[in-house]
């Protein structure tokens, strides 16, 4: 076709699409039904995918700005097929079959700033690349060489005269153990990013990029890298961006590394690289202080360690520090100058439930993200000093509840609290204060578990008076103590219904809690009558202690040998007949208490004084003795001594003074009649003698 034919094609194709330059339309187009044509307003033809071969090449316009013809069965481009296509700026022809291209395809492009070249089969090690094949390619800025199987490293030669180039994705398959860039990269001033395309690069050493001053971007992810020598990046006194990720980098790397990174880097990534590395420390890498790293990507690793000191410091110049998807245990820095923090997907619950991710007291984080960590609780301060933190990510978590404090958050804007365990807020003050602090705080509570009960009624209020902090509508649900599922959208109506079914359950709660009470009062009262006699003991027992009285555990002497409980109507027996055989014909001690009790103390205390100083208490029962409060309690108070301070030795000795009914003796008295451990008082002469010498036998 002559050129007058080609300038038919582009008038036709000009009248059926138009000039609309305000408007983009696609349509199938004129020249060939397989592609579409796009304006907007320049000339897009998109051919991709279309099964076209080298022999049914369509005449192009020669106005087209951009052409894709990837992914087709082209094994040769004619050398006429780009003829004067002098607008043409991006030119795709990845994933066919081409081998060869023939010197002169490119010559009338000279405006083509981006050649995708990548997937073909070309081997550009035999000739089939001719040297001069890009010498027409002045503009040319972008270039894809990658993935082209049959060419074992692209010539350096080729791409020399490339002076516009700026970027270049290329193989990387090196015929070297530590491969080299060529000198031909020398002449690319301008020059700056080289991402690795199909790589195998054990290793890297001082003369592989040595050829590479200029470059600022160097992506070297897939490498298979195992190993960096010493003085690698030196030439490369430009570089901003290093990225190593997805690599196999050796233990004793990182010795080097901290000394090879060149000043001017601003970002390093090296997700999953390190496999064998558990225990981060900064000096690993960043020993230098000359570094000005702004962001450091280490996430996908196996580190279950990350901890820092005085001497062990992230750069003071980084801005982000992503540790996502380890699986972390303890983690925490100086950071404070760090502006996003990236923990996501580590096992930091039990860690921060007592201890905080930072050092620093005042910090200027403005993103924290710690979903995925198992966090059942947070240390209270955790996020104190975070006064420019707008957004804290907390979701996929096992968090109940909010125990940690919101108070220095001052301008929070989202607080993503989502996929928790949380049913209740129960401090809801600390959603106020953070209301109040940050006024366009927003809060994502939903696929929580939020439980509708009288219990839960104050959170479920709040979240109806402040909807409008919600993040989102969907996913707010709270389930009914017997099961049932509720929409939050509905929130006020299910207020109502809590509030009338918890007015019901207050009225049973306070009868069930008075009855409790009363039924407590009443044992508790029936406890004190059955155990009254031990307790007043107790007490009586405290009270001679911290008067300093003797123990009678620590000594086998007593005070007296017997103490005579008796009613005021035997006082004349006590007198005429106790005393008189007892104390002046037996010598025997006796604790009387019209006699020996002490002036001014308690009758109480004295009974209780006079039962604990003597080895025995006789008690002269009679009807008196029995309707006498004192003798009841000198008697109680003698069986309380037999039981816990006598080792449960029998001290009391009852003598029956005048017959009584059994009916009128309490049951305890019985039961001490019962095993005999008592004597009747004889009415005449012979029978008094071996009274007095029963009981003078009983009492020593």
């Amino acid at each position: 076709m002559n050129i007058a034919s080609l300038n038919v094609v582009t008038i036709i194709f000009t009248l059926v699409t138009g000039d609309n330059k305000s408007t983009l339309s696609f349509i199938s187009c004129p020249f060939d039904h397989r592609c579409t044509c796009a304006t907007s307003p320049i000339l897009d033809i998109d051919c991709n995918n279309t099964r076209m071969t080298r022999n049914d090449i369509p005449y192009f316009p020669r106005n087209v700005y951009q052409l894709n013809l990837g992914f087709n069965f082209l094994v040769k481009i004619p050398n006429n097929t780009f003829n004067l296509m002098h607008e043409l700026s991006k030119l795709d022809l990845s994933w066919n079959e081409i081998t060869v291209i023939e010197e002169g395809t490119f010559d009338d492009l000279h405006s083509l700033q981006e050649l995708h070249f990548e997937g073909n089969l070309i081997n550009c090690n035999q000739g089939a690349l001719p040297v001069s094949v890009f010498k027409s390619l002045t503009s040319l800025k972008f270039l894809n060489v990658a993935k082209m199987q049959n060419c074992k490293g692209f010539p350096d030669f080729i791409i020399s005269g490339l002076t516009r180039l700026e970027s270049i994705i290329i193989d990387i398959r090196p015929i070297l153990a530590v491969p080299e860039f060529g000198v031909g990269y020398l002449s690319l001033k301008h020059f700056k990013r080289l991402k690795a395309g199909f790589c195998i690069l054990l290793g890297v050493g001082k003369d592989t990029f040595v050829n590479l001053p200029y470059v600022e971007y160097l992506d070297l992810q897939n490498c298979s890298l195992m190993k960096i020598e010493s003085k690698t990046f030196k030439a490369n006194t430009n570089l901003t961006y290093l990225d190593i990720s997805n690599n196999n980098l050796l233990i004793n790397v990182f010795p080097v590394l901290s000394t090879v990174l060149p000043n001017s880097l601003k970002i390093l990534k090296m997700s999953n690289s390190m496999r064998d590395l558990y225990s981060f420390n900064p000096n690993l890498i960043f020993k230098s202080n000359d570094i000005h790293l702004e962001e450091f990507y280490i996430n996908e690793n196996n580190l279950v360690y990350a901890l820092g000191d005085i001497d062990h410091k992230l750069p003071s110049t980084l801005r982000i520090a992503d540790f996502s998807n380890n699986i972390l245990m303890k983690f925490c820095f100086d950071m404070p100058n760090l502006l996003a923090l990236r923990l996501r997907n580590n096992s930091l619950g039990v860690y921060l439930a007592s201890n905080r991710y930072t050092y620093s007291n005042e910090t200027t984080l403005k993103q924290v993200d710690l979903s995925l960590n198992e966090i059942h609780d947070l240390t209270f301060p955790i996020f104190h000093g975070h006064a420019y933190t707008t957004k804290i990510n907390l979701s996929y978590n096992k968090l109940t509840d909010l125990s940690f404090d919101l108070s220095h958050l001052v301008r929070l804007e989202i607080l993503d609290l989502s996929h928790n365990n949380i049913w209740s807020v129960s401090k809801l003050s600390s959603l106020d204060i953070l209301h109040t602090l940050s006024t366009s705080a927003k809060l994502d509570l939903s696929y929580n578990r939020l439980q509708c009960s009288c219990k839960n009624l104050p959170f479920i209020q709040w979240l109806l008076e402040n909807r409008n902090m919600m993040v989102q509508s969907e996913g707010y649900n709270c389930r009914y103590e017997n099961g049932q599922i509720a929409d939050m959208r509905d929130a006020s109506q299910i207020v109502i219904l809590l509030k009338k079914d918890c007015r019901s359950y207050t009225i049973l709660i306070v009868g069930v809690t008075v009855a409790i009470l009363v039924m407590l009062i009443l044992l508790f009262t029936g406890l004190v009558f059955r155990y009254r006699w031990k307790l007043r003991y107790l007490l009586y027992m405290t009270r001679h202690k911290y008067k300093l009285y003797k123990s009678i555990q620590s000594s086998k002497h007593y005070k007296y040998d017997a103490f005579i409980s008796y009613a005021n109507a035997e006082t004349g027996f006590i007198t005429n007949d106790v005393i008189p055989n007892l104390e002046r014909n037996h010598n025997l001690k006796l604790c009387i208490h019209q006699r020996d009790f002490i002036p001014g103390e308690e009758i109480t205390q004295n009974i209780t004084n006079g039962i604990h100083q003597s080895k025995m208490t006789v008690c002269i029962l009679s009807q008196s003795f029995l309707d006498s409060y004192y003798c009841m309690f000198e008697f109680n108070m003698a069986r309380m001594e037999s039981i816990y301070a006598r080792e449960g030795n029998n001290v009391l000795f009852l003598i029956l003074y005048e017959q009584l009914r059994l009916r009128d003796m309490p049951l305890v008295m019985l039961e001490l009649v019962e095993q005999q451990s008592y004597i009747e008082y004889p009415r005449d002469e012979q029978g008094n003698i071996v009274f007095w010498e029963k009981l003078k036998e009983a009492l020593l």
